[in-house]
């Protein structure tokens, strides 16, 4: 056990705490948020409306990390993306005002 722990990479704790605590943070108030989104708009629009947090990382993915790469491939990840935002808008016409 120890010579596996010892052949780990360090943590780098000191340079990266501020990035770590910045990145939970967010997350809980990601969290929290969807609870209020989904307790005032209900099931179906609120937790559809919390899931478009995917598009934006595909997005992030594609553009400024380069994940995908192809016209092709894009072209695929963005008209799923397009029927994905099409599901939301439909169910968004189901909630009662």
């Amino acid at each position: 056990f120890t010579k596996a722990f010892h052949a780990l990479p360090s943590f780098h704790i000191r340079q990266m705490w501020l990035q770590g605590a910045l990145s939970g943070f967010l997350h809980s108030l990601g969290n929290f948020m969807s609870i209020i989104a989904v307790t005032h708009l209900g099931q179906g629009v609120g937790y559809s409306f919390t899931q478009t947090s995917m598009l934006v990382s595909g997005l992030w993915g594609i553009f400024k990390f380069g994940e995908i790469k192809g016209r092709t491939s894009i072209l695929k990840w963005l008209s799923a993306a397009t029927f994905a935002v099409a599901g939301i808008l439909w169910l968004s016409y189901e909630h009662a005002a």
